[in-house]
């Protein structure tokens, strides 16, 4: 009996020893301590500052404690998360989504921060709309050109033009004659549509009345473009080895030889640019306007074929925006393209199906 006293005595020591010495030991770091956190991010503005179009415009969000890492900011209008362009401390850059809708709440939040930012509101508007809708089957637009009061004029497959008033009225403007389309159509001098429709001669359309033959040029040559320059002389041209001018008073046309087949051509700022196809390359050049029988030398303003592949994308139309911007329809999935100092972007990317003519 004394001896096992002894023994459980020597235990408890043992055991107090034990416990002594864990107390005065420093916890082990848990394999689930969780690292600080990041600071809340912060908007302090966006730019433009109240409303953006959707799905196009580039918003600038200005602010504090965002991530350097694009992929770590996300970025939400409403329940639509926008794609981060260009990620900064103090700054992002990100797409509009696709959303059209006012009163947006905008906030953000950082992987690894736990609270979102504040909220900003914003409105998202209509990019592309309908204009006017016809008929789905039953009207075909085939061209279209806007006169200065900004009425449209369209002309249908195998039907007449119409006209569509700039409040969005629907009337006839002149009956069909021999064409199947307008390829093209410019309202000219006194308000009198000039057209090429894939022959050798140019018309003009008054309201009212059939198309009449204008000027016809050389056998050969097939017209499905014309633009008119400062000085009110027509550019035209198709195929055929040949851009013409016409000087609408005598109706004296001069040809420029050229080696590709011609889809659209435009006049802007004292040049002509044309869009062309050949065998080995498809572009878009451009040529000063020395006057109705003087152009400049050849420039290529940008290279479609070796951006895209050649024969790989169509050229329908090129125009300009008001600021300058050249902006070309194609039959890509995403059809307009914006070029910018030879530099080609995706302009209404999932807005606008193919093809633009």
């Amino acid at each position: 009996m004394k001896k096992l006293k002894q023994i459980f005595s020597l235990t408890l020591i043992f055991t107090l020893v034990v416990i002594i010495y864990g107390c005065n030991q420093s916890a082990e770091p848990s394999l689930y301590e969780l690292k600080p956190k990041g600071a809340t991010p912060v908007i302090t503005s966006l730019s433009p500052a109240s409303e953006g179009l959707a799905g196009v415009t580039d918003i600038t969000i200005n602010g504090s404690n965002f991530s350097n890492v694009k992929e770590d900011n996300l970025v939400f209008f409403g329940s639509i998360r926008a794609t981060v362009i260009d990620a900064q401390a103090t700054k992002l850059i990100v797409k509009a989504p696709a959303l059209i809708k006012n009163d947006l709440d905008v906030k953000i939040a950082v992987n690894g921060v736990e609270n979102f930012s504040n909220v900003v509101k914003y409105n998202l508007l209509e990019a592309v709309g309908v204009y006017y809708a016809f008929a789905k089957g039953v009207d075909d637009p085939m061209s279209l050109t806007v006169d200065k009061n900004e009425n449209l004029y369209v002309s249908l497959l195998d039907k007449r033009i119409k006209k569509i008033s700039s409040a969005g009225t629907l009337t006839d403007y002149a009956p069909k004659g021999g064409e199947s389309f307008w390829t093209d159509l410019k309202m000219g001098p006194n308000n009198i549509l000039y057209g090429a429709r894939n022959v050798r001669a140019l018309f003009t359309v008054s309201e009212g009345a059939l198309g009449q033959t204008f000027a016809v040029l050389p056998t050969g040559l097939v017209l499905t473009t014309l633009d008119f320059d400062a000085n009110g002389n027509i550019w035209t041209s198709g195929s055929g080895g040949s851009i013409y001018s016409v000087v609408v008073s005598s109706k004296v046309a001069t040809a420029f030889a050229i080696d590709y087949v011609v889809s659209s051509l435009r006049v802007y700022n004292g040049y002509l640019y044309v869009a062309g196809a050949k065998d080995t390359e498809e572009a878009i050049y451009r040529y000063k306007i020395n006057s109705n029988t003087s152009l400049g030398a050849q420039e290529k303003v940008f290279d479609i074929g070796a951006a895209y592949g050649l024969k790989k994308v169509t050229i329908g139309s090129i125009t300009f925006a008001e600021d300058g911007d050249l902006i070309v329809g194609t039959n890509r999935t995403d059809a307009f393209l914006l070029i910018k100092n030879g530099n080609a972007s995706t302009m209404y990317s999932g807005l606008c199906s193919p093809s633009v003519k």
